[in-house]
């Protein structure tokens, strides 16, 4: 796993030092992976908590959450996180519910009808960091399936068009 530093960190959050240090060490609502270990080193951090810090930010700022109060909901959220690949969640989406309880939505999952949610979608957050973390994007991910012939009308010729399984 790949960790970068806290001045990074700021970088890629758009948070200040004095809030990064706020929110990791003095408040403690969203831990480093490796804390700080004396006075004047840096603490490290995992995409998965970069990632979480830039949806603290998003819940902050956009929405006006106070962070302290949902310590419980950040915890969540970051279980979540911790089960998912960096691949895995291109196209996917936070869901908060209520302010108490989270879950990640796939492009294969549905959102539940009847209960309001403030959703958080995660590819812009993914694309940042994919370049600060030198981690995969979509586009550049290599096709599952191997390009294939299609074989035209009655004749059972080859009629000389690829297309790319699973694309339209």
């Amino acid at each position: 796993m790949r960790l970068i530093r806290s001045r990074d960190v700021l970088t890629l959050t758009g948070l200040s030092a004095d809030q990064l240090r706020e929110w990791t060490v003095r408040r403690a609502f969203i831990q480093p992976d490796v804390p700080a270990q004396k006075r004047g080193s840096e603490a490290k951090f995992s995409w998965q908590t970069v990632l979480l810090l830039r949806l603290a930010m998003v819940l902050r700022t956009r929405f006006r959450v106070e962070l302290q109060a949902h310590r419980d909901l950040l915890v969540t959220s970051r279980g979540l996180l911790d089960g998912a690949s960096f691949p895995a969640l291109w196209g996917a989406t936070l869901a908060i519910y209520d302010l108490r309880r989270c879950e990640l939505l796939t492009v294969r999952s549905v959102l539940a009808g009847d209960e309001d949610a403030v959703l958080l979608r995660l590819d812009r957050h993914l694309e940042v960091l994919s370049h600060g973390f030198g981690l995969p994007d979509p586009a550049s991910q290599l096709p599952l399936f191997p390009a294939v012939a299609i074989k035209g009308g009655d004749s059972g010729e080859a009629s000389g068009h690829l297309v790319r399984a699973g694309r339209s």
